[in-house]
């Protein structure tokens, strides 16, 4: 969205390239989920959680009416942006970047890494317009944002151009919460939306969501929603270790009963120490199967992720070449229009 392209691409929406960014941008120890539920329960299973992304189906009817009237709670305000970090989105297809810099920059407990910590510290005394150009000129933020371009060159000149009024456009929004309020960042707005005080952000924001969604026909169900939450394999390790350190000391305990004159009260300790030692040792394995799969799933964001910067029309062009010198491209393409065709009456 926007009023230039700025040479920005657009970004899937996909928590392994969300993921990626944000390691490439340089804050620590912080990963994205694709959520399926809005319920408190699901959102507080994946705590810490730092904010919530939200795409949706941009319409400029609704844009237009939430100008004077805002989404979500009736007593959601606009808000004061030099108490938030706001920044108006003046570039097209920015909006992935810009939502999650929209949670980053306003949680001081996330590690930043020095590129966000510098751009930050300049650009936290601007008003949100020129918070937005500054960001627009941030060349290392913009590369790392580009990393993401698709290589279909064939197709470069229509992806540039402006998106028209028949086209789907979807667009990035945030909801974080600060200072114990629950704050709707969207950079097409001229400030941040205030949805008010909340004792139970995670609770709120569901609310707030399915709100927004309630307003669209029951046939639109393109949405995603992302959360932005601290990296599990940190937490999980730190678990682990906590637990290593409790068998330590029950394994010490046990040791030195062994050593003193066994006695019937020592026996019954004994077996309470080997019970717990058992039961740690079972949450343990637990925690390292987890550790595991989540290794795996970084591992899979990369394999998907090199694939999607993989440039295959080389590959695609010679192996359209040589089943042509082998004279059985007409036929290939004969079948594959009639495939085609057979899925559409499915």
């Amino acid at each position: 969205m926007g009023s230039e392209n700025g040479n920005w691409c657009l970004i899937e929406s996909d928590p392994g390239v969300f993921t990626e960014l944000i390691q490439n941008m340089g804050a620590r120890d912080v990963q994205v989920e694709e959520l399926y539920s809005l319920d408190s329960e699901t959102l507080k299973s994946m705590e810490p959680l730092y904010g919530l992304i939200f795409l949706f189906k941009w319409q400029r009817q609704q844009q237009q009416q939430q100008q004077s009237q805002s989404v979500g709670s009736p007593a959601a305000t606009e808000a004061d942006s030099s108490k938030v970090y706001f920044a108006q989105q003046v570039i097209q297809n920015a909006c992935a970047t810009q939502a999650i810099l929209s949670v980053l920059l306003n949680r001081p407990e996330i590690e930043l890494g020095e590129r966000l910590e510098n751009f930050r510290s300049f650009s936290v005394d601007l008003p949100a317009d020129m918070r937005g150009l500054a960001l627009a000129n941030c060349d290392q933020i913009r590369q790392v944002h580009n990393s993401f371009v698709r290589p279909e060159s064939f197709l470069a000149d229509d992806r540039a151009r402006p998106a028209t009024e028949d086209d789907d456009v979807f667009h990035f929004v945030s909801y974080v919460p600060i200072g114990g309020r629950l704050y709707e960042l969207d950079g097409l707005k001229p400030a941040p939306i205030d949805h008010g005080a909340t004792n139970d952000w995670l609770e709120d924001v569901g609310r707030v969501i399915q709100q927004r969604m309630a307003e669209y026909s029951r046939d639109e169900i393109r949405f995603n929603l992302l959360a932005v939450i601290g990296d599990r394999r940190k937490l999980l390790n730190q678990r682990v270790s906590s637990i290593d350190a409790n068998i330590s000391r029950l394994l010490a305990r046990l040791e030195a009963l062994r050593l003193d004159d066994s006695s019937t009260e020592e026996d019954d300790e004994v077996s309470r120490l080997q019970s717990q030692i058992g039961q740690l040792s079972v949450e343990r394995a637990d925690l390292e199967h987890l550790v595991e799969v989540e290794n795996g799933k970084f591992a899979r964001y990369r394999f998907d992720n090199s694939l999607r910067k993989h440039n295959f029309i080389p590959l695609v062009f010679q192996l359209v070449s040589a089943m042509a010198q082998k004279g059985v491209l007409d036929d290939a393409m004969v079948r594959a229009e009639e495939k085609a065709k057979a899925r559409k009456l499915r």
